[in-house]
């Protein structure tokens, strides 16, 4: 199975901030962003979350610079193939077909995944 990170809200809401600054940010910076969105975090509050992201190897500390270890499209990517795997025995075909029993699609964007799948 491919790994699957569980991430709480919170720390969520570290990697999309980490990840709309770009290279790395300072802890400082970090928390400097999160008061500015309305966020009550003490600075301790912040470094629990970065514990955690680090210990599950999604962030990396270094001379308190903060920085992702995927980008935001490789982090959903991995995500995405493990839930599949876990949910629809690893067939993208079975994943298709349970969304498209659910959800309607329209003939744009079926056209465009049949282009997706043309081109892989």
């Amino acid at each position: 199975m491919k790994k699957v990170f569980d991430v709480s809200e919170a720390e969520q809401q570290v990697l999309e901030k980490l990840w709309e600054q770009g290279d790395g940010v300072k802890q400082s910076q970090l928390l400097a962003l999160f008061e500015e969105d309305g966020k009550g975090w003490k600075r301790q509050t912040l470094n629990t979350f970065l514990a955690r992201l680090e210990e599950k190897g999604l962030i990396t500390r270094d001379n308190r610079i903060v920085r992702t270890v995927y980008s935001r499209e490789e982090f959903n990517c991995m995500q995405m193939e493990a839930a599949i795997d876990d949910m629809y025995e690893g067939r993208l075909s079975k994943f298709v077909a349970a969304f498209v029993r659910k959800n309607t699609i329209n003939e744009n964007e079926a056209k465009e995944l049949i282009k997706i799948l043309e081109d892989n």
